[in-house]
C-alpha cells in the first residue's frame, strides 16, 4: 500500500480495468490526462498487475499524446502461489487492473536507475542489424565480439554466460551514448552459431553504439552506489522530504548473498529520510527522456521541495 500526505502535493489515486488487451487505451488516456494537466511538477506512479497486459504500449501511448513525463513503478507481483496480483484503490479491488498516483504540486523529482550491471568492454559500434538481431559488430560478425568478452568459466559454459552477460543500448537514440547511466540493459535472447548473429531483447539499427555488461553481486553493488552518487550530485546537498524506491523482485538475496542491501545503501548514502515502495515483477523509470519498462532493476525517485 502507497501512503502519500502532504500539504505541498496533491495526490490523484486512480485504478482502471482491463489491463490486458487494452494497454493502448488506456496510455492514451493518461496522456490526455497529462496533456490537459499541464503541470510545472509533475510525477506519474504506475502499479500494473505483471501476470496480464504488457506496459510498453501503454507507454508509448501516453507519450504519443502527451510527450515525456516521468513516470516510475512496478508491476505488481507475489511469491507464485496464487498465480495472480491484485490492484487496490480506495474501496475498489480488481485483477488484471492498473492503479496507481499522479502527483503535482510544489515540489521537484529526482530519478535514477540501477541495473545491476557493470561494463565488461568498450563501446561498440552495430554495423549491421534488422529488428532485434545484431548480424555484426564493428564490422565482425556478432557473435565473434560476444565470444571476445568471453573469460575464464563463461568461455566454456554458454548457457552460463546468457544468464550473466547482457547488452547495453543507448537510452537516447538520438545521443547515441552507452556512457554510465545512459543505457538500457537487454537480455540476449539467441544466437546462431552458423551465422554468426545475436538476438536481443530490443530493436536496434546498423550505426547504434552498444555495449557488454554483466551482471553479479558485487557488479550489482557497484552500480548501486554509482547511481546514489548521481543522486547526490543533483541533490547538491538538499535533504529529501521522501523518497520511493521500486525495486526487482529478483534482486535481494538471490543477486547480492544476502537480503536488504538496496535498503541499507540507501540509507547509508541519504540518512533517516522516509522511504517508501515495493519489490515488482518488472519496473518502470525514464531514462534518455522517455519512459522504459527494466527488469533487475532498482528506480529511486527523490522528492524535494519545489523552487
Amino acid at each position: 500500500m502507497l501512503v502519500i500526505a502532504s500539504d505541498e502535493i496533491i495526490a490523484r489515486p486512480f485504478i482502471f480495468e482491463p489491463l490486458k488487451g487494452n494497454e493502448a487505451n488506456l496510455g492514451a488516456t493518461f496522456g490526455e490526462f497529462l496533456a490537459k494537466a499541464d503541470d510545472k511538477n509533475s510525477l506519474m506512479i504506475l502499479l500494473p498487475d505483471s501476470y496480464n497486459g504488457n506496459p510498453q504500449p501503454l507507454l508509448a501511448s501516453m507519450a504519443n499524446k502527451a510527450g515525456f513525463h516521468p513516470a516510475i513503478g512496478a508491476g505488481s507481483t507475489e511469491n507464485g502461489a496464487a498465480g495472480a496480483t491484485y490492484q487496490l484503490c480506495g474501496d475498489k479491488l480488481a485483477n488484471n487492473s492498473i492503479a496507481g498516483a499522479y502527483l503535482s504540486g510544489d515540489f521537484r523529482v529526482h530519478i535514477d536507475i540501477n541495473q545491476g550491471c557493470q561494463p565488461i568492454a568498450q563501446p561498440m559500434m552495430i554495423t549491421k542489424a534488422e529488428g532485434n538481431l545484431i548480424y555484426e559488430i564493428d564490422g565482425r560478425p556478432a557473435l565473434e565480439a560476444f565470444a571476445r568478452v568471453l573469460k575464464g568459466p563463461l568461455a566454456e559454459d554458454i548457457r552460463r554466460a546468457l544468464m550473466v552477460l547482457f547488452v547495453g543500448v543507448p537510452a537516447d537514440r538520438r545521443e547515441n551514448s552507452v556512457a554510465p547511466g545512459n543505457y538500457l540493459v537487454r537480455n540476449i535472447i539467441g544466437l546462431d552459431p552458423d551465422k554468426g548473429i545475436l538476438g536481443v531483447a530490443e530493436e536496434v539499427s546498423a550505426g547504434e553504439a552498444m555495449i557488454f555488461t554483466m551482471r553479479d553481486g558485487q557488479r550489482a553493488r557497484e552500480d548501486l552506489g554509482q547511481m546514489l552518487q548521481r543522486q547526490a550530485q543533483a541533490l547538491g546537498g538538499q535533504k529529501p522530504a521522501f523518497g520511493l524506491y521500486f525495486n526487482c523482485c529478483a534482486r535481494g538475496h538471490s543477486l547480492y548473498g544476502i537480503p536488504g542491501i538496496d535498503s541499507a545503501y540507501i540509507r547509508q548514502a541519504l540518512g533517516e529520510v522516509p522511504l517508501i515502495g515495493m519489490f515488482g515483477g518488472y519496473e518502470l523509470a525514464p531514462l534518455g527522456r522517455a519512459n522504459h519498462l527494466f527488469a533487475y532493476t532498482g528506480v529511486l525517485a527523490l522528492i524535494t521541495e519545489g523552487d
